[in-house]
């Protein structure tokens, strides 16, 4: 076309000028841009529109040198053109040029004080030079000349984030997705508000919102990696969000982030480091606090996490699942009187569950106490995690004909025990992105007679809906180790070694007995053979633990530096997720080194799969609980692979007593002690017996097999028979009476 038309001879520069036009109307890019370039090479007005319009050209395509050139031309011809004068300043924006970018921009709104634009991008420059008020000032500007601005209600949002004022951020966000509800850029910004907030469900709905309208937004894919840990993504997450600094300058909302990135990647030491500039920045910034608190807790100082966390809650005191972190952190902690630590589960219960009294739903107290029921199971981990192994089973062998099964998953990947647990239901419904209120209306709908949760305090939980009684009878089983504190949830269901009557353990909601576990172990399907005592072959034994490293509070150390320091030639193993971070592992080898303990009888190791995991108890003759936070699964999985588990019993809760009742289902309960000195003297006497560590070598699987904790069938009879008993309670309008 351009050929034909230089054939017929010379065209002149608005001839050139409305064909660009033309051509650029019809998505024709390149050819406008010769166009365009072709007028630009005549003198006057219609050059200098040209040389604007060739300049905004190719800041599309991001060249940007070439783009200053084009809009310098343009002024040069016509110093009043004031579109030129604000691209001039965009081009230099982008090369970093910022005071020759400021002046282009302030010649523009001099020759033009109402040009929206203009106003728009001074108010960006100001932000990235760090006024957040002379930002949002510019930006209101734009917006009193154009409403719907996009750059412009996009720029405001981050700028009231900025000045802290957090509900007027989200407010304009919410108003501006009005206005242009396809634009991914706005729910991106949503859900940054949102979980710079505290508020990561709602956000992951924003994020995932933005991919509705755009699929390819790397903003909306990257916060999404970052907020579910997705490890194949993680690394190209920070690399965007530091380049985005690098363009745009430091915030706190995109330090924030990377602070979060860096989190999830596993770099504790990197992400503390950023969070203290968002701190410097803007001092009550809740993100950094929750990222920095996560950092601490996994350093096992959880008094400095929940020291955080409630200085995040002065800036916004509606955050249950920061009220849940601390109650979370509160178990860990081995100085804390059962009433100070039933308290913190208390406090979620105060803020949360009388707000939500008008909002019940209200079930006629009347049923058939011998009708087929409706049983909810509602949790985060229903895969390759200690809920998903513990429920596999028992879900394989509910009775169906008079049990129908109904799964509320808050998952994101699918896998084995995933596809095991979802074939014994009657529905699933995936509720990750359902608010709370939507949720607890699914649940009703569905009819759910009795409705359990599997997740308490930790993480994806979904006690808000429990505050909401969507269900006539509402119990909390495997996922927790504690009471939730919440009075809406009828039953905590545990075992008699667990919770013995006289116990002192605390509940809000009434516990109540299976009759010998309150966990059914189902071992994975590529569990290795159990492997012959290391001591057999080596000079010494090897102590263990694959436990979480937050459970390794300053007690347990030195209790574990007391047992190997007593028992010549043993050496200690510990594995765990984070180990494989340098900082984490150093971090701990100082913690043991304060106690005096020798680096040469430590060895630290990282994660790896969990059949690698398993096979690797064959490395170790003893492991050893940790205290007042026993394990759980890794207790399990340890007698499973022939390990003989040593463990503290004088503690009062729950999560103190999870060995105690595994021992006692196996009928060893000498290997539970009453106090720390005991356990030193057990270990070093388990140590010095060579035969007794061969013999439950041999025994521990078999005898694991034939207990209590290894029979599903029977489990999902005991745990149906009290989901009757609790049916034909609420039935008769009572409630069971404790156990303990």
């Amino acid at each position: 076309m351009i050929n034909a038309a230089r054939a017929l001879g010379h065209m002149s520069a608005p001839l050139w000028l409305g064909l660009g036009s033309w051509l650029e109307s019809r998505d024709m890019a390149g050819l406008a841009t010769t166009c365009f370039r072709n007028a630009a090479a005549t003198t006057g007005h219609t050059g200098a529109e040209a040389g604007f319009r060739l300049g905004r050209r190719l800041l599309a395509e991001d060249r940007n040198r070439e783009a200053a050139e084009a809009y310098e031309e343009a002024v040069r011809r016509n110093p009043a053109h004031a579109r030129a004068w604000c691209g001039l300043g965009a081009a230099r924006r982008r090369l970093a040029e910022m005071d020759t970018a400021r002046d282009s921009y302030e010649e523009a709104l001099r020759l033009d004080p109402d040009y929206a634009e203009a106003w728009c991008n001074l108010g960006e420059w100001r932000f990235v030079k760090g006024d957040a008020a002379g930002a949002l000032e510019c930006l209101e500007r734009a917006l009193r000349q154009a409403p719907d601005l996009l750059e412009a209600l996009n720029n405001r949002v981050a700028a009231l984030y900025e000045l802290r004022r957090y509900e007027d951020a989200e407010k304009q966000a919410r108003d501006a997705i009005a206005c242009h509800p396809r634009e991914a850029s706005l729910h991106v910004n949503l859900g940054n508000v949102l979980l710079h907030t505290g508020r990561a469900r709602p956000a992951a709905k924003a994020f995932r919102e933005a991919l509705d309208c755009d699929p390819a937004c790397p903003e909306a894919h990257f916060n999404l990696a970052t907020l579910w840990g997705e490890t194949h993504h993680l690394a190209n997450a920070i690399s965007f969000i530091e380049h985005a600094i690098a363009v745009k300058g430091e915030s706190a909302q995109r330090l924030a982030s990377l602070a979060l990135a860096q989190q999830s990647a596993g770099d504790h030491a990197a992400a503390e480091l950023t969070c203290r500039k968002v701190l410097d920045l803007q001092p009550g910034n809740v993100s950094a606090l929750i990222t920095l608190a996560g950092c601490r807790s996994t350093r096992a100082d959880h008094r400095g996490a929940i020291g955080l966390y409630e200085q995040a809650l002065k800036t916004n005191p509606y955050m249950p699942s920061i009220y849940s972190n601390i109650a979370f952190n509160a178990t860990y902690l081995p100085n804390l009187s059962a009433e100070q630590v039933f308290a913190y589960h208390r406090e979620w219960a105060a803020r949360f569950e009388a707000s939500a009294a008008s909002r019940r739903f209200v079930h006629a107290g009347e049923g058939d106490p011998d009708r087929p029921l409706r049983i909810g199971y509602v949790s985060g981990d229903f895969h390759r995690h200690p809920v998903g192994f513990l429920l596999r089973d028992v879900a394989r062998h509910h009775d169906r004909s008079l049990f129908q099964i109904y799964g509320y998953s808050m998952e994101r990947n699918r896998d084995e025990i995933n596809n095991s647990i979802r074939e014994g239901t009657e529905a699933w419904t995936e509720v990750l992105l359902m608010s709370d209120e939507e949720l607890a209306a699914q649940i009703h709908r569905d009819r759910i007679d009795i409705l359990v949760d599997l997740s308490g305090h930790t993480a994806y939980n979904r006690l808000p809906v429990f505050t909401l009684r969507p269900a006539p009878v509402q119990a909390t089983w495997i996922g927790y180790f504690h009471s939730t504190g919440l009075e809406s949830i009828d039953y905590f269901i545990t075992d008699p070694y667990t919770s013995p009557c006289g116990s002192g353990q605390l509940f809000s909601e009434t516990p109540v007995h299976l009759p010998h576990t309150r966990f059914c172990y189902s071992p994975p399907d590529y569990t290795p053979e159990v492997a012959p005592p290391p001591a057999l072959e080596r000079s010494g034994v090897t102590f263990g633990s694959f436990n979480r490293i937050e459970k390794l509070v300053d007690p347990v150390i030195a209790a574990w530096v007391g047992i190997v320091e007593g028992t010549p030639g043993s050496r200690l193993l510990i594995k765990a997720g984070n180990l494989d971070k340098e900082g984490i592992r150093e971090h701990l080898r100082e913690r043991f080194a304060a106690h005096g303990f020798p680096g040469d009888r430590l060895e630290l190791r990282g994660a790896s799969a969990h059949p690698d995991m398993l096979a690797e108890y064959g490395e170790i003759d003893i492991a050893l609980d940790p205290f007042p936070f026993n394990g759980g699964m890794t207790t399990l999985e340890a007698l499973w692979m022939g390990v003989p588990v040593l463990t503290l019993a004088g503690g009062h809760g729950v999560v103190a007593r999870q060995t105690v009742s595994a021992l006692e289902n196996l009928q060893l309960t000498e290997l539970a002690f009453p106090d720390v000195d005991a356990y030193i003297r057990g270990a070093i006497t388990l140590a010095g017996d060579l035969d007794r560590l061969t013999d439950l070598r041999q025994s521990l699987r078999p005898r694991m097999a034939a207990s209590p904790l290894r029979q599903p069938e029977q489990f999902a009879r005991d745990l149906e028979t009290l989901y009757r008993r609790m049916w034909q309670a609420w039935c008769r309008g009572e409630r069971l009476p404790s156990d303990i």
